[in-house]
């Protein structure tokens, strides 16, 4: 535009076209904007479905401590066999010891490759044994497990068990940072079926129960030196109920047995995951259980 519209110009008024602009500035146009996202819409989304997760795994029917290599491959196979599974970390991570491979060379060994096949983890031969990716095979366990059913809630701690008569029949949990901080506030309970512990080289569930049963384990729950080969058929071997309703899988099984540890192989942690998921899957449901492809 090169001045004020005409009509309004006349020798009374004589404006200059800056006064006109002044008084009438152009109208902008803008497209129209998309809905603003508020932050307490963020909040209510996270709430909301946590909140529905947590509710929908009160009941379970088998419930894991321990997201490790043995307590995630138990999930993977209860959920590919259609049982409701629900995995409590008491870390923010979840895989275990798998991450670090041995002494922070992120590699893991194993005898054979068929779980590490059906999980989609690459392996390399070496010698008589294989290597794979420590990252990808904890990646892979964690990602499995969950598209197979199972919940897995991390910085979740089982605190105790739930045992009426002889029979455990569910877990005590807190948030692992009020536990870490000391704070006196009091846990919640979930009820299951069945429960596994697979806690690692500490056997938590398990001492736990002989703390307030001691007629249970009369002896010390503690592994023994390293001894690889006795302990990758040792771990596998053992794996299996302990008390009714609970059930050892992993490193737990060592040091339920007082057997070796075995270090930075993994192929007995995936054998006794899968094979605890066998038994539990057969003992809700012995007609039709399976954890087969």
């Amino acid at each position: 535009m090169d001045g004020p519209p005409a009509d309004i110009v006349d020798e009374r008024t004589r404006w200059c076209w800056a006064d006109w602009m002044l008084l009438n500035p152009p109208k902008l146009h803008y497209p129209e904007e998309e809905p603003f996202m508020h932050e307490t819409e963020i909040t209510r989304a996270i709430v909301e479905t946590y909140t529905e997760k947590f509710l929908d795994r009160l009941e379970s029917d088998v419930v894991i401590a321990g997201a490790g290599p043995a307590g995630l491959t138990a999930a993977y196979y209860l959920g590919r066999a259609d049982v409701k599974v629900t995995v409590f970390e008491r870390k923010l991570s979840i895989g275990g010891g798998t991450w670090g491979g041995g002494a922070g060379c992120n590699v893991v060994v194993l005898e054979d490759t068929e779980i590490a096949n059906e999980l989609g983890v690459d392996c390399t031969p070496r010698d008589d044994l294989y290597t794979a990716s420590a990252v990808e095979l904890a990646s892979a366990l964690a990602y499995r497990a969950e598209k197979a059913g199972a919940s897995i809630f991390n910085m979740v701690e089982v605190e105790d068990l739930v045992v009426k008569g002889d029979t455990l029949e569910g877990v005590v949990i807190n948030s692992t940072p009020i536990t870490m901080a000391g704070l006196h506030v009091d846990p919640v309970c979930t009820s299951c079926r069945a429960v596994v512990d697979a806690t690692g080289h500490d056997a938590d569930l398990l001492n736990i129960l002989r703390n307030k049963k001691k007629d249970f384990h009369p002896e010390e729950i503690a592994e023994s030196f390293m001894d690889v080969e006795t302990a990758e058929q040792g771990v596998v071997e053992n794996t299996g109920e302990v008390y009714p309703g609970l059930y050892v899988a992993g490193m737990s099984v060592c040091a339920a047995n007082g057997l070796p540890r075995m270090g930075p192989i993994f192929g007995g942690m995936l054998k006794s995951g899968k094979k605890v998921a066998e038994q539990i899957a057969s003992a809700l449901s012995p007609q039709d259980a399976s954890v087969e492809a």
